[in-house]
């Protein structure tokens, strides 16, 4: 299920998405998608469904549907995002209730843009599809204010609670290696790489490792091998460093891997964003149990994979987003 609203994908719950189960945080956590004001009901929920499962098929072409993620456990891509489906509109009501929690809302000039967004859909989409048969403008409405609401919710929380990765946290740095488990050869090749030999050349007559050229997130490694690779420039080469049993060597070939740096800071951030809204999440989920209306959500299985003339809602919220419409 593509996470347009949510970063994080939370697979580690008891769910039963027709049939279809997963591992379990807790067996307590459930949602009333009819009964509870903070839930979804068929109309809603079939907006969201109907439009990723088109971009999948658009994708992969409608035979992904039947293969198989787990052929042991007779489970196929179908049952696979159907499961997903359970996990998504949790994790939107779960959001919605802590957004909401925050005091954080939406401006009157936003609420329009989502609601100008929602009169597109209806009007293009909606209107002109049997599939959508039963769903009103206040329930694309609805859709597309928390779609923006929790965007924006999410981002103010993250950016009030979540660190920032700095340069050295992220940095990037290019070595060749040598590796070997004897000291006084680790001595020697020492020797003759301050005289000007050939690192590469060395490695592969003497290192015992194949891994020569590497690319280190330096911030990771032990501290006594941090505190001397951060030090080297680009040409350096290191002392004797001990590590694992083996006796190294390093020449930095690269002290600051700026587009490598970059790829990893992205990474990190997301890996601590996603991490923060997984315990936001779980904190909430243990305090709030609350019940499933399973028959809501098995309409929603039945029609999720209809096809439908017009834009459906990711495409027309992506349109908007790099364009404005």
């Amino acid at each position: 299920m593509r996470r347009k609203l949510i970063l994080v994908f939370l697979t580690a719950m008891t769910l039963s998405a027709c049939g279809v189960k997963t591992s379990s945080i807790g067996e307590s956590i459930k949602i009333n998608l009819t009964e509870n004001r903070l839930g979804y009901n068929y109309g809603q929920m079939l907006i969201p469904a109907i439009s990723e499962s088109r971009i999948i098929t658009e994708t992969y072409s409608d035979k992904i549907w039947d293969s198989y993620v787990d052929r042991e456990n007779n489970i196929t891509y179908r049952d696979n995002y159907l499961n997903d489906l359970k996990n998504y509109y949790k994790e939107l009501v779960v959001l919605k209730k802590i957004i909401t929690d925050n005091n954080i809302s939406l401006t009157e000039p936003e609420k329009s843009r989502a609601l100008k967004l929602s009169n597109i859909f209806y009007n293009e989409t909606v209107l002109n599809s049997e599939e959508f048969k039963g769903v009103t403008l206040e329930n694309c409405d609805d859709v597309f204010l928390d779609y923006f609401l929790i965007s924006k919710g999410k981002q103010e929380l993250i950016a009030k609670n979540v660190k920032e990765v700095s340069e050295g946290e992220a940095r990037i740095m290019d070595f060749h290696v040598i590796e070997v488990s004897d000291y006084e050869l680790a001595n020697t090749l020492l020797e003759k790489l301050n005289a000007g030999e050939n690192c590469v050349k060395l490695a592969t007559l003497y290192s015992e490792s194949d891994n020569i050229l590497r690319s280190m997130e330096v911030d990771t490694e032990p501290e006594n091998v941090k505190s001397v690779l951060t030090t080297l420039e680009d040409g350096g080469i290191s002392p004797i460093i001990t590590d694992k049993g083996k006796y190294m060597l390093f020449k930095c070939v690269k002290s600051y891997d700026e587009e490598a740096t970059r790829k990893n800071k992205a990474k990190i951030k997301e890996q601590r964003e996603s991490d923060y809204l997984l315990s936001l999440y779980n904190n909430f989920v243990k305090e709030n149990p609350i019940d499933i209306n399973e028959g809501e959500f098995d309409k929603v299985c039945k029609h999720a994979f209809d096809n439908f003339s017009g834009r459906d809602f990711f495409t027309l919220i992506s349109e908007d987003e790099n364009a404005g419409l």
